[in-house]
């Protein structure tokens, strides 16, 4: 999984420097031997579940301005759960955030259209009802939901907030191929036909 992540930053043109923060000794083994940048296994403190990614890569930020004296402009959060996530991504995010005034991006996928009954919640009662996150919205808006497979924030905002996302972001809308996302075994099969079909798309 971690493979497909460490060859996308690869090929990146705007990422000046890069690593793989993990406490896991098979991955950071994986992702040396597929060339990435490994300079210290994540201490134990930062290796629970319950640690934010916030945590893990304000560690692996100050770790790198204090080896590089470089204060960096943008942070670009790429989880290897999105495998399908390519270099060109990851550069025109990167554009987009720099020349937004905005001090965060979120890849999204969508358009998608709020009708009812589309939506649905479980209330308090565990009964499924119409899903309103806005009454008055139209009901045909359509919405956007984060796909997970990149995050970038401006380094300012970031220190200050210790946060990936603001109340107003770029959005870089990506299609359902590029936003699959892995949690589960399911996951990884529909990725992996998304990969087959796409490598047999190129090719023709």
């Amino acid at each position: 999984m971690i493979a497909y992540s460490i060859m996308a930053v690869k090929d990146a043109n705007h990422v000046t420097d890069w690593l793989v923060s993990s406490e896991d000794d098979e991955i950071l083994e994986i992702a040396k031997q597929y060339g990435a940048y490994v300079p210290f296994k994540r201490p134990e403190h930062l290796a629970t579940n319950e640690v934010r990614n916030i945590d893990v890569v304000l560690h692996a930020l100050e770790y790198m301005e204090n080896k590089t004296g470089t204060k960096y402009d943008i942070i670009v959060l790429l989880q290897p759960t999105a495998p399908i996530r390519k270099a060109s991504h990851i550069d025109e995010a990167i554009e987009m955030l720099w020349k937004s005034e905005l001090p965060t991006l979120a890849a999204v996928k969508g358009p998608y259209q709020k009708r009812d009954p589309i939506l649905k919640r479980i209330d308090e009662h565990g009964n499924l009802v119409s899903y309103r996150n806005n009454p008055d919205l139209d009901p045909r808006e359509p919405f956007y939901i984060y796909n997970a497979a990149l995050y970038a924030v401006k380094r300012d905002y970031f220190l200050k907030e210790k946060k990936f996302t603001s109340d107003k972001q770029v959005p870089f809308i990506m299609d359902k191929f590029h936003s699959t996302d892995v949690d589960d075994v399911a996951d990884m099969i529909v990725a992996e036909a998304y990969l087959q079909y796409m490598h047999a798309t190129e090719e023709k």
